[in-house]
């Protein structure tokens, strides 16, 4: 059982925190003047998807520092317990 939960364990995490894509303004200026309106609403909806993503990594940050102190903590105990005895031939 403890080999499965290491197995487990070793998989690729998903990714929690996906950027907002920035919208598009290197185009020629009459696209940007005809479609300003909709290009402006583009940024404002990014604007709010950047914030809603720094917060993602805010809380990703500390659900790491948290495993990390977690892990710390297991590796202290680990080291701790004294090494088992072998019997010499």
């Amino acid at each position: 059982m403890f080999l499965v939960i290491t197995a487990t364990a070793a998989q690729p995490e998903v990714i929690r925190c996906l950027p907002p894509q920035v919208p598009v303004t290197d185009l020629p200026k009459a696209v940007l003047a005809e479609y300003r309106a909709e290009i402006g609403a583009e940024f404002e909806s990014y604007f709010t998807a950047i914030s809603t993503h720094i917060a993602c990594l805010d809380e990703e940050r500390t659900r790491a520092l948290t495993e990390a102190r977690d892990a710390a903590d297991a590796y202290a105990t680990f080291l701790n317990i004294p090494p088992a005895q072998k019997d010499l031939p």
